[in-house]
């Protein structure tokens, strides 16, 4: 049982702020689409993921992926919070155990389910690979080692393990040790960094990528590290709200280091900070939209008709033009084939 839950009832968001998690027909066409969305859904200018897998080609490539990974997003802190909000309601042990299931299985799939656009701490990474942060205690000897070292990582198994080596000699500093260890773990998309306050060496990797460390290994000049033979190294991941959320659904009070309120006011601030990117994207689209009149309309046909009319057997290339420009905006496609 869920012992932090409270009693008290939640401030449910509002109707407008949840985006529920259209599931695409395969026989569906944008009009029929349209005619089922709501009046109120309608009028919304934040576009509809349906829409835009509909119609890849109505915003320019960069912003498209923008605004789903925005939409994914959102779709799955709202489907996390009220799952989560749920559980704090009156229901019988049946029910709430079908709820707890549900709820485990949106942190188990969450990458599944968001499409990798929330990390392991829930905050949204639309714009960026979600990531892992951990800690490796062996490598915490190659910042403060007085002897010269040539230390060689391996990543992989192998025919297909990966290579790279750094050297530490006695005069370096902290800094020149830290840089040397990302030019080369970088080769391995793994960054360092030291954090003074806890004075212990953190590593970043991306989350797609943490399977891979279970054959990190590394070999030295018989100082930190062994020379005859590789040493398998053994990270840690930091502690993350994922992991917090998981204790909490264990039904074992004693682990549980989050409440349930804690827990939704977390995915509350997230979906605030997505909130805030939707308007930077409404604000994107507002410079991409372009009005046409009528007279303008049809001097586009026209272009377009006299152009077709004089490619000749070269419509395939004519074709590839069309579709580059459906990554550019439309006032740019219009002043090209305008002329003006």
């Amino acid at each position: 049982m869920l012992s932090p839950l409270s009693s008290g009832s939640f401030n449910r968001p509002l109707g407008s702020e949840v985006a529920t998690r259209a599931q695409p027909s395969p026989v569906a066409t944008p009009s029929d689409v349209s005619a089922r969305l709501s009046p109120s859904h309608r009028a919304l200018r934040f576009p509809d993921e349906l829409l835009i897998s509909r119609d890849p080609q109505r915003f320019n490539t960069q912003l498209n992926q923008q605004i789903t990974a925005v939409q994914r997003a959102t779709d799955y802190l709202v489907e996390t919070e009220l799952s989560l909000r749920a559980l704090a309601q009156p229901m019988n042990r049946e029910k709430r155990q079908r709820q707890l299931r549900r709820m485990r299985q949106l942190v188990e799939q969450r990458v599944q389910q968001s499409g990798g656009t929330v990390d392991r701490n829930f905050q949204p990474c639309v714009d960026r690979p979600a990531q892992v942060i951990f800690s490796c205690e062996a490598l915490q000897a190659l910042l403060f080692t007085e002897q010269r070292e040539i230390i060689t990582f391996g990543l992989g198994e192998g025919t297909f393990r990966r290579w790279c080596s750094l050297l530490i000699s006695t005069e370096m500093s902290l800094t020149q040790r830290i840089f040397a260890l990302n030019r080369a773990l970088g080769q391995l998309a793994i960054w360092c960094d030291y954090d003074l306050a806890q004075q212990r060496l953190l590593l970043t990797i991306p989350e797609h990528r943490w399977p891979e460390l279970v054959n990190w290994s590394v070999r030295g000049s018989g100082g930190c590290f062994a020379a005859d033979g590789l040493t398998l190294l053994r990270p840690i991941p930091v502690g993350c709200f994922e992991q917090q959320l998981q204790q909490l659904l264990s039904n074992e009070p004693t682990k549980v280091v989050l409440t349930a309120e804690q827990a939704v006011r977390h995915l509350i601030q997230e979906r605030q900070k997505l909130l805030q990117q939707r308007q930077q994207v409404d604000h994107q689209l507002v410079q991409h939209s372009v009005t046409l009149d009528g007279q303008q309309a049809l001097r586009l046909a026209q272009h377009t008709r006299q152009q077709l009319a004089v490619c000749r057997g070269e419509f395939r290339g004519l074709n590839q033009a069309l579709q580059c420009q459906g990554n550019l905006p439309l006032l740019a496609v219009y002043q090209l084939i305008i002329g003006n």
